[in-house]
């Protein structure tokens, strides 16, 4: 029998592994890639929801347990500055066209 399945990729992928390993018990860690600034916590960027409880994954992570991540909030949390990145990378992909 399988005791541990570890997932680490896109969070929709870590959702779909937590989702197959919930319904037989297989204790399940994902690794988490939330917005980090700082790495000390206090920016609060890196914040999830694990179990309904605040978890900063830069000091308290980034691993958890699966069943536990509320997989929806981080997935709209790592869109929140998606308008800003692609202006970013538009600028980038411009800049390197000129050389």
């Amino acid at each position: 029998p399988v005791a541990l399945v570890v997932a680490v990729g896109p969070v929709r992928m870590m959702q779909a592994v937590s989702e197959l390993t919930r319904p037989h018990a297989i204790k399940t860690l994902v690794s988490l890639n939330p917005l980090m600034v700082e790495g000390t916590g206090m920016c609060g960027s890196c914040r999830v929801n694990i179990a309904g409880k605040t978890r900063f994954a830069c000091i308290e992570g980034p691993e958890f347990n699966g069943h536990e991540v509320d997989f929806k909030e981080l997935e709209n949390r790592l869109g929140f500055y998606k308008k800003e990145e692609e202006t970013a990378y538009k600028l980038f992909k411009r800049k390197r066209q000129k050389k």
